[in-house]
């Protein structure tokens, strides 16, 4: 597999906004913790830490892109999309196997409590916020080369 290579610039923007995405995601703990000792409860516990996660990876990435440090240099665009076309498609029926197998093998119906749904609404909301950074950011690339 081929390592991507990216230069100085690129390397110290990756690594400042992982640093940036941490602390973020300890504030965000340390404020969720601080709520619930105080007695309000937003989210059940497992669920909670995953959409706080969310967060900071989904804020990780959206600086990563706008940085242009999220793919390096060497990497064609085309190349870039069809392997994120590749990846999607593999993950895809990566979900559909396991739920035919959950639901088949196991007995086993789609959770239809508000965690399940949440956790969707979250995801969704991720991946949106993510597409609108990577779309903003190349229509901002085509008005600047023109």
């Amino acid at each position: 597999m081929k390592k991507i290579e990216f230069d100085e610039l690129q390397q110290s923007r990756r690594n400042q906004y992982g640093y940036q995405s941490f602390i973020l995601l300890a504030m965000l703990i340390m404020i969720d913790s601080v709520l619930y000792g105080m007695g309000f409860i937003w989210m059940k516990h497992p669920t909670n830490t995953f959409i706080i996660l969310l967060v900071g990876f989904t804020y990780f990435i959206s600086r990563c892109i706008w940085g242009d440090a999220l793919v390096g240099p060497k990497e064609s665009p085309k190349r870039m999309t069809a392997k994120t076309i590749g990846i999607a498609m593999f993950a895809v029926a990566i979900a559909i196997l396991t739920m035919g197998y959950l639901v088949s093998y196991r007995n086993m119906a789609p959770s239809t409590d508000n965690d399940g749904s949440t956790m969707t609404l979250v995801c969704g909301i991720m991946w949106a916020v993510i597409g609108v950074v990577y779309l903003i950011k190349r229509v901002r690339g085509n008005k600047a080369e023109q």
